[in-house]
């Protein structure tokens, strides 16, 4: 739009100069007349002497024109009035629009600080979906994929991990944020890393053991599990 609008701008200011300059007779397309001298001023008795009426006309003539230029000249500049205010209106639109893409950006990649409260409404809100992995499949991997729980639950609100930091770090970082039973956080941990990282058999002691942890860490963080203990 712009280099449109810059182009008719400038065309328009170029005839306006051109029509101010050569004047109202030339506009129109004729040169004025020559005006024929009387035989007292050339000093020639027979030269042809004009008829005052003609005169008039021809003044007349040109008053016209000179209305009819300033006519043009109002017209041209009524049309370059008209494309500095469309120039402006887009320059104002662009501006706005700018603006609004910029916030739509700060809203979307604005990372805020995430609360105890947030992580630990997380926490009690995945209570029962956490208790369900730790309950199936083997023991081992119950253990494994309840402790990786705390994981989801911590980056569904925004807590990301930390490049140096192991999954059993960032957990235990995790919990210590919500204030999470320390005595339970740490029997969980024993079970995760016996689980996680051992080569003999887990039996289903050591996924009950990793359930009494679970729910004491739940029950600190203000889980009520429905119908008493799940």
């Amino acid at each position: 739009m712009v280099p449109a609008v810059l182009a008719a701008t400038a065309l328009v200011v170029v005839l306006a100069t051109w029509a101010a300059a050569i004047g109202p007779d030339r506009v129109f397309g004729s040169d004025p007349a020559p005006r024929e001298t009387s035989g007292e001023e050339s000093g020639d008795p027979d030269t042809f002497q004009s008829d005052p009426g003609e005169e008039d006309e021809e003044d007349e003539e040109r008053g016209w024109g000179t209305t009819a230029l300033l006519l043009v000249e109002l017209a041209l500049a009524a049309v370059l009035v008209y494309l500095l205010v469309l120039v402006v209106r887009w320059i104002r639109s662009e501006v706005t629009e700018d603006r609004r893409r910029r916030r739509r950006r700060r809203v979307e990649f604005e990372v805020l600080p995430t609360t105890p409260e947030q992580a630990t409404e997380e926490m009690v809100r995945d209570a029962d979906q956490q208790l369900a992995l730790l309950r199936e499949g083997s023991p081992r991997n119950g253990i494994v994929a309840c402790w990786h729980r705390f994981e989801v639950q911590a980056e569904a609100v925004g807590i990301g991990r930390e490049p140096w930091e192991t999954s059993a770090e960032f957990t235990l970082r995790v919990l210590d944020l919500v204030s999470a039973d320390e005595r339970a956080v740490a029997d969980l941990s024993v079970l995760y890393r016996e689980a996680r990282f051992s080569d003999h058999d887990l039996g289903e002691a050591a996924r009950s053991s990793a359930l009494d942890a679970l729910e004491r860490i739940h029950r600190g963080l203000g889980v009520r599990y429905a119908g008493g203990r799940p």
